[in-house]
């Protein structure tokens, strides 16, 4: 009985935890880029579009993000994203997935990356966004 109290308490908080998954797929050469839009989602709740934008321009990236009819000419990649989120006394993001194409190719996808992390332990919006930013783009090049 000594045994199984310490492995029922082990086993329960590994569950608890859950575990973050990060993938991602596509070897398009996002670096070369500078000028890149997010569209803007109406589902979106908690500003992803905004958080997503943040992280690319601390990369050294030109970024903006509204309605894809908003989208600058200018613009070289679109980055869409889905975001799943859930609530336990607040809502909170479980899973993003963000998806790059190119601006003159919308239905063309270059690279994507997604990441998971159900359980207790939450990240903020902006934590998950800044982990998918970062597996998708390199820091920016000056040109």
């Amino acid at each position: 009985m000594k045994f199984f109290a310490p492995l029922a308490v082990a086993s329960a908080v590994f569950f608890a935890a859950g575990c973050a998954q990060l993938t991602r797929s596509g070897t398009g050469k996002l670096a070369d880029h500078r000028q890149i839009f997010v569209e803007q989602r109406l589902n979106d709740n908690l500003g992803i579009d905004r958080a997503l934008v943040a992280e690319l321009r601390a990369l050294g990236y030109e970024a903006k993000s509204g309605p894809l009819t908003m989208m600058p000419p200018t613009a070289e990649l679109i980055v869409t994203f889905d975001a799943r989120e859930t609530w336990d006394f607040r809502p909170y993001l479980i899973e993003l997935t963000a998806t790059v194409r190119p601006a003159k190719d919308y239905h063309r996808i270059l690279a994507s990356a997604r990441y998971f992390r159900p359980g207790v332990t939450k990240k903020s919006s902006d934590e998950m966004a800044r982990e998918v930013i970062k597996s998708l783009f390199p820091a920016a090049r000056v040109k």
